[in-house]
């Protein structure tokens, strides 16, 4: 059997999103389970009390109405959860601005951004970067 991620956790405001990044993401077959958010909010409370298993990659939009990638994240980094410790964060975004890379760069746990929509070849990209030791080539 081949490894795979526990989880991956879609955070988008917008549900088509989610629904083509679910697509892709399941297409590449990297991960167990796919959860999706179109709030931070929701998200939070998932991944503080709900969420036993780990969570390895979260993939977040930056512009959400009522809260952020940045606050998300601000919220995100007091959470007491040892399943979500390690997680790896990838911001997205249709534009990425200089001001968002370099705010990114100040924040650790994000490791790096994309542009969004996400393709299947892009979820390989991040899976080879972040996560070099699960075979996709099966």
């Amino acid at each position: 059997m081949t490894k795979k991620l526990n989880t991956i956790l879609l955070l988008d405001d917008n549900p088509a999103t989610n629904f083509i990044h679910q697509k892709f993401i399941s297409r590449v077959d990297c991960t167990k389970e796919i959860v999706t958010f179109q709030g931070g909010f929701d998200a939070l409370d998932y991944l503080g009390s709900k969420t036993k298993k780990a969570l390895e990659l979260m993939l977040v939009d930056i512009n959400m109405p009522m809260m952020d990638a940045w606050d998300f994240l601000e919220e995100f980094q007091k959470i007491e959860n040892p399943h979500v410790k390690d997680t790896k964060v990838i911001l997205l975004s249709t534009s990425v601005s200089t001001s968002d890379f370099e705010k990114a760069k100040q924040i650790p746990i994000i490791r790096g951004l994309r542009l969004k929509p996400l393709t299947v070849k892009a979820v390989h990209e991040i899976m080879d970067e972040f996560f070099p030791d699960i075979d996709l080539t099966e």
